[in-house]
Formats: structure tokens, sequence, C-alpha cells
């Protein structure tokens, strides 16, 4: 699936389970699709939105769930961009979509997504 390949750190390094999240939901890209059905164009999506969601993720200090906190001791704010990660139960953030953010687990990790949105 898409969402694993994403987190794995051989793969790919800095992408943990909350980027992966807003990556797909970025994308349009349900997490369990399998990698080798992606067309070319979703795989250009998936590169574009990992470079902006690391990018914001740098200029916002990361994201404060529960203690992080960087060297100097400075909590991150990007949790306050968030489009799906953590938002089960809330309208989805794309315009004219009034689905319901889903969370399920994935590879015993919790997972959010739009059901309308991303395919």
């Amino acid at each position: 699936m898409i969402k694993d390949i994403l987190m794995d750190q051989k793969f790919v390094s800095g992408i943990g389970n909350i980027y992966a999240n807003e990556i797909l939901f970025l994308s349009k890209i349900i997490p369990v699709r399998k990698v080798k059905g992606l067309k070319n164009s979703e795989l250009k999506k998936i590169i574009k939105f990992t470079k902006n969601v690391l990018k914001n993720s740098i200029k916002y200090g990361g994201s404060s769930i529960k203690d992080f906190s960087s060297s100097n001791g400075k909590k991150g704010s990007f949790q306050q961009y968030f489009n799906v990660y953590g938002k089960k139960g809330d309208v989805c953030t794309n315009k004219n979509c009034k689905n319901k953010i889903i969370r399920s687990l994935i590879s015993l990790r919790a997972t959010f997504y739009c059901s309308k949105c991303q395919k």
C-alpha cells in the first residue's frame, strides 16, 4: 500500500504517519491504494506534495503533538495546518466536499482520509 511505502524509512526518510496522511490527502490518493496501480501523474502529485508538506513542516517548526519540541525547546505549530490527521468526524477541508474524515488503522497506525476526495 502507498501509505506503507511512504512511511518506509528505507524508501524515503523523514515521512512519518502524520505526514503520510497529509501527503496522500493533498495528492487525492486513498492510503490503501496499491503502489503498482498508481499512474505516473499520481506519483508526480505524491512527490510534489511530499516536498510541500515537508517544507511547510520545517517552516512551522514541526508538529507538536504530545510532547515534541525542537532542539531549542520551541514547540512546532504545523499541526494547526493539518487537513486530515486527527480530524476524525470533521468535514473535509476540500471546497465542495461535505464528507466527514474517516479514521481507520493501516499497519496498526491511525490513518485519516476522505473517502470522497481520495481515490
